[in-house]
């Protein structure tokens, strides 16, 4: 299991559904991400290394998260709820949360509960729950968003109409990181394909410098979750196959869908639309054996010979992490 920063040098946009001009998401899903590996790996290796990539479990990667300094974070168990002995103000901060430490992931997995200290305003940040107090006197942020005015013009009439684009800024100290399991043989072109994404850009505007990143291994990520159980963390976008979906056990699971499609890059196409389990989603398998997902196929060159030179993939390959203590419905 690898781990990389992603360190922005530029603001970007990711469109949040189908609209384009829209809001944009603050992180990266992993079927984003893997889309703009396997783009990459075609542009700089050529297809064949593009397919090896493809090949189900030769590379399953989690989203992109908030980093800040030495923080990691990640999503926010679905199931979690505040103590209820909490003031209501503070209970619908900590209900709004959508990313927590590392610290405090391993702590909700084990089955354990944070300490009371870390119930309090100053160890929240951007949405996201710390174990390191905000500095009063020199308050930071993890990244901001900001309505960019565009115009486009009528091909036609000449007529102009100004629509808006949300961009994410992260702090110097801050950006996102995400987990990635690779086939051995495959890792140094992984490598490799993840710097040339970095300065081609990811998401929208990237000829005018958006979107673009450093890339910064973190070592020795230890996450101490080891053990078995049937109870998974999802970090994720996850599709299952049929065997694996009826596999869980929906009743003792937590859980939330997404739909993904959107716009086909420099394209008017649209890419068939997929339900996906949501990262945060904790799910109970009837045995042991951990979910895997697939990757579909959502537009085949076939249908477009005009459009497409290569088929159009979405990965729902999973990523998940063990809940070794507690049950579903209490860590």
């Amino acid at each position: 299991m690898k781990a990389y920063k992603l360190k922005f040098l530029s603001s970007f946009h990711l469109d949040s559904g189908n609209a384009v001009d829209g809001p944009s998401e603050t992180y990266i899903r992993s079927d984003t991400l893997f889309s703009a590996i396997i783009s990459s790996a075609r542009k700089f290796y050529g297809n064949d290394v593009a397919v090896e990539f493809l090949k189900p479990c030769s590379l399953i990667i989690s989203s992109a998260f908030p980093f800040y300094k030495d923080e990691l974070f990640f999503p926010k168990p679905l199931n979690f709820k505040p103590p209820k002995n909490l003031p209501y103000d503070l209970n619908k901060k900590f209900k709004k949360v959508k990313f927590i430490s590392k610290d405090i992931l391993v702590t909700l997995l084990s089955g354990n509960t944070p300490p009371d200290i870390l119930f309090n305003k100053d160890y929240l940040l951007d949405g996201c729950w710390r174990t390191v107090k905000n500095d009063k006197n020199n308050p930071d942020m993890i990244f901001k968003t900001q309505e960019i005015p565009h115009v486009i013009m009528d091909r036609i009439t000449n007529q102009t109409q100004i629509f808006y684009k949300t961009e994410v800024y992260f702090n110097t100290n801050a950006g996102l990181f995400f987990i990635a399991e690779i086939k051995n043989e495959l890792l140094n072109k992984f490598e490799t394909i993840l710097r040339f994404l970095g300065d081609e850009g990811i998401g929208a505007d990237r000829t005018i410098g958006k979107g673009l990143f450093q890339v910064e291994e973190i070592q020795n990520l230890n996450l101490n979750l080891s053990g078995e159980t049937n109870l998974y963390y999802l970090i994720s976008l996850y599709s299952p196959s049929r065997e694996e979906f009826e596999n869980i056990n929906p009743l003792d699971s937590y859980y939330d869908f997404v739909i993904r499609g959107g716009w086909i890059s420099n394209n008017t196409l649209t890419r068939k639309n997929l339900r996906m389990f949501v990262e945060g989603s904790i799910l109970k398998v009837k045995n042991s054996k951990k979910p895997i997902g697939v990757i579909h196929k959502v537009l085949s060159k076939d249908d477009y010979p005009n459009d497409l030179q290569y088929d159009i993939f979405r990965s729902g390959q999973a990523l998940f992490l063990p809940v070794i203590g507690g049950k579903s419905d209490d860590i």
